[in-house]
């Protein structure tokens, strides 16, 4: 339309004219916001939905609730993380629940829908009175919860025989040992490559990721 109006060469020069910041700033808020609309509009179609909870510490400190969001689309089940927010207070049941309840409520998401939720293994976590899987049962006393896989694989090798430990152990070191530095992980990359090995990067995001709720 522009070409049509202007011509080509006047188009092209306007091209090269660069986005201010407030004008990327702008775009980028509202693709942001178009994304969480069609997530929230996805989970709201779906007839169940299952949670999975995790609170955090970022680089300066500051303690943040991650919440993800298993739903069915279409005959499908889908994941995706549906937010990550900042807890004001103590990270206390009260506190995680609070920013849990309150998204829930703001985006007309419906509680009676949650049939699990899934968290690790902390007092505030999964507290018997006070922990935020209690406080969400009371809510949906159908809601069932499960321990993080993840969480009880961790638990799973204190007991594990000396040499199964020991190897388990030394594949931990070799992987922070390759993605510790970008250096390291070319230097594999380039390893794996000349070894003709199918894959050449430590491969995180697998199939099996998504039965970790």
């Amino acid at each position: 339309m522009v070409q049509v109006m202007i011509g080509d060469k006047a188009s092209k020069a306007i091209d090269c004219v660069p986005l201010s910041n407030n004008t990327v700033h702008r775009r980028l808020t509202d693709m942001a916001k178009n994304i969480k609309q069609q997530l929230l509009s996805r989970v709201q179609k779906s007839c169940y939905y299952a949670l999975q909870a995790d609170e955090s510490t970022d680089i300066v400190n500051l303690a943040n609730i991650l919440l993800f969001v298993r739903y069915e689309l279409n005959n499908e089940v889908h994941n995706d993380i549906l937010f990550c927010q900042p807890i004001p207070i103590h990270t206390t049941g009260e506190a995680i629940f609070k920013v849990i309840d309150d998204f829930i409520k703001n985006y007309d998401l419906d509680w009676s829908r949650c049939v699990g939720i899934s968290t690790d293994g902390t007092r505030a976590m999964i507290g018997s009175k006070k922990g935020v899987v209690a406080r969400i049962q009371a809510v949906v006393p159908e809601a069932k919860s499960t321990h993080c896989c993840i969480h009880r694989e961790a638990l799973a090798t204190q007991d594990m025989q000396a040499d199964l430990k020991q190897v388990l152990d030394e594949a931990v070191k070799i992987i922070n040992f390759v993605k510790g530095r970008p250096l390291n992980a070319w230097l594999f990359s380039q390893l794996c490559d000349e070894m003709g090995s199918d894959y050449t990067q430590l491969l995180f995001h697998t199939g099996f990721r998504v039965e970790k709720f």
